[in-house]
């Protein structure tokens, strides 16, 4: 019997020796080491397999020299420790030796039910198809094409985006129906909003720019290319396009100068106006020296000649002359004669008149003369001149000798 296991053995030797592959149940080996199972098929209950050596996590721990894809089963860990070529040993079953340690075998870790470490930097290339993470109507994509990456999500109401640096938070929201929202919070200092090169920053509504930021610090409304710190430009003409709601023509007038515009818009500061003051030019006398009134010539009321300044631009004179007259005399048939009063300005006659009649003989009148007129930069002569415009059976010619007995004189303008 020894004699011919040993027969059978040589001869599985010489064919191993010639082909250089083994076959375990089978006359043709199609791999260095090709086993076929005995019970290929069917309910037999005797085992087929390979059984693997069985070794603890210190055995293999001690292990040296170990050749690269050599496979274990390690069937305990109360032994040996989790370090060297043992670092990977933290569960039973079956390892290889990956030239530096043993690694664990068929343990990939899937991403759908279990969680994982990257040893390193990973690339995904999708290859022009987006990338979906989906809940129902909720999804997040990541999307590329040769030209666009593009970060999207999207739900049925509502989508935000959250970054978050230890406490300092920012979100993105867009609301369905609702406004969408750009919100710091948390510890955040600021919301910086901007360029980080001489780029300008430009906000938009109806895809239109409606204000500007250049690089150098002028901003722009209505208008891209600004050249002030600040330039409105309505886009009608003779509208500024601004308005100081809370300021109006009914506020109270603070201290301060006025403000106005160039030629080119620019705001400037402009001389705040003087004052308004009245000047006033005034007389008041209860004596004169007689004068003759004829129907001739105009004589001057005595007393009545005033001198008054007009400064430079020329203003508005507001006049008045109240004149008491007496009649001292009786000229021939006098009684019933017409006697006029008229305003003069530099010696030529105006529209401004009052006539009075005589009714008797030795009696007073009173003339009252109230005028407004405009007036050139220099000095002017004001005067008042009677004379008697219907004799009404006064003899021509003839003279009624007049007496100032009162007289208020007084001439003003607004500075």
């Amino acid at each position: 019997m020894k004699r011919f296991q040993l027969l059978i053995i040589f001869l599985f030797t010489a064919v191993s020796l010639a082909s250089a592959q083994m076959g375990i149940n089978n006359n043709l080996a199609f791999s260095t080491l090709d086993i076929t199972a005995k019970n290929a098929a069917g309910t037999s209950t005797n085992v087929d397999g390979l059984l693997i050596p069985r070794v603890d996590r210190e055995r293999a721990q001690s292990m040296t020299s170990v050749p690269a894809s050599t496979l274990i089963y390690v069937n305990s860990i109360a032994t040996g420790t989790l370090t060297g070529t043992a670092a990977n040993i933290d569960a039973a079953g079956y390892y290889y030796f990956n030239g530096t340690a043993w690694a664990k075998f068929g343990t990939s870790v899937n991403i759908y039910n279990s969680n994982g470490t990257l040893t390193g930097a990973r690339t995904v290339t999708t290859n022009g198809n987006p990338l979906l993470f989906v809940n129902g109507t909720t999804n997040v994509a990541i999307v590329t094409s040769s030209v666009l990456g593009t970060l999207a999500s999207s739900g049925s109401a509502k989508i935000s985006m959250a970054l978050a640096g230890g406490s300092a938070n920012l979100d993105i929201f867009a609301d369905d129906a609702n406004q969408s929202q750009v919100n710091s919070y948390g510890n955040s200092t600021k919301l910086s909003i901007g360029t980080t090169n001489a780029a300008p920053l430009a906000l938009k509504t109806n895809d239109i720019e409606k204000f500007t930021i250049l690089s150098n610090g002028n901003a722009g409304i209505g208008t891209t290319a600004p050249n002030a710190k600040l330039e409105v430009s309505s886009g009608t003409a003779n509208v500024s396009g601004l308005r100081l709601t809370n300021l109006t023509s009914a506020s109270p007038i603070g201290t301060g100068q006025s403000i106005g515009v160039d030629e080119s818009g620019n705001i400037i500061t402009v001389a705040n106006p003087a004052p308004a003051s009245i000047n006033t030019a005034a007389v008041n006398s209860t004596t004169g020296a007689d004068f003759n009134v004829t129907d001739l010539a105009a004589a001057i009321i005595t007393g009545t000649s005033q001198s008054v300044t007009v400064p430079t631009g020329g203003k508005t004179l507001f006049i008045n002359f109240m004149l008491g007259i007496d009649y001292v005399g009786l000229p021939a048939g006098s009684g019933q004669a017409t006697y006029e009063a008229r305003l003069y300005i530099d010696g030529a006659a105006t529209d401004c008149y009052l006539r009075t009649q005589e009714t008797t003989a030795g009696t007073s009148t009173q003339f009252t003369i109230n005028t407004v007129k405009f007036l050139t930069a220099g000095t002017h002569t004001l005067d008042v001149r009677m004379i008697r415009a219907v004799n009404n059976g006064t003899t021509s010619g003839v003279n009624m000798p007049c007496r100032p007995i009162s007289m208020s004189f007084n001439a003003s303008y607004i500075n």
